[in-house]
């Protein structure tokens, strides 16, 4: 039996990326996957929702045990002491590696972000897309949408989110958040409309040869 299709979608704040995911998933039939993860993954640590948010989003030496809490939308920087049981990000990676691979086996599916791209890298009938804007498509989007009290508080929001999420990358893959390598398709969501983003992913999953493995970057850079 022929592999299933799985989609892969990497985004910046306010690029759109999250709702093209679903928008693509409920297009196609497909099962999003997203905080099925980190609910499972906070689970099986012992831990809060958040102290995994605070894993992904702002790894602080990679190899050390991590206590400290960032939530996206948060004016400053949140500090907890540690929890009851402490996770390292040795432990978030081997289990959100786990819980994904396990999860997209069940049928076609999108993932939403976590590195999904190199985490199923070698897989067939898979489909990496990178969703991004320019700067000031973001900022209108994140004011509406997360209800940013400026337009400096929407840019500190986004830049916090690029940086994070690219150093959560960079440790848990070793490449660049920001190559184009490591993505099949790339879309700019100034240039084109959600809908139109969503039927050419959608167009592009429908027809992925049934076995065949499409090659990306696989080396660190």
């Amino acid at each position: 039996m022929p592999a299933t299709v799985v989609i892969t979608i990497a985004r910046q704040l306010g690029s759109g990326g999250s709702y093209i995911g679903q928008q693509v998933a409920r297009r196609l039939g497909y099962a999003f996957i997203d905080r099925q993860i980190l609910q499972r993954a906070a689970k099986e640590l012992g831990i809060e929702e958040a102290e995994i948010e605070g894993l992904e989003g702002c790894p602080q030496g990679f190899g050390k045990k991590l206590v400290s809490v960032f939530k996206v939308g948060a004016p400053e920087y949140i500090y907890k002491p540690p929890p009851p049981n402490w996770a390292s990000y040795e432990q978030l990676e081997e289990i959100e590696r786990r819980l994904i691979t396990e999860l997209t086996v069940k049928g076609p599916c999108v993932v939403l972000g976590r590195g999904a791209f190199h985490l199923l890298r070698g897989r067939a009938r898979l489909l990496n897309i990178m969703v991004h804007a320019p700067q000031g498509f973001r900022v209108e989007r994140v004011m509406s949408i997360y209800h940013a009290r400026s337009k400096a508080e929407a840019i500190q929001m986004i830049e916090r989110s690029d940086q994070y999420r690219s150093r959560y990358i960079r440790a848990l893959t070793g490449l660049d958040w920001f190559d184009t390598r490591n993505y099949h398709l790339t879309i700019d969501t100034a240039k084109l409309d959600f809908a139109t983003a969503e039927e050419m992913i959608a167009s592009v999953a429908r027809r992925l040869p049934a076995d065949e493995v499409w090659s990306w970057v696989s080396e660190p850079i």
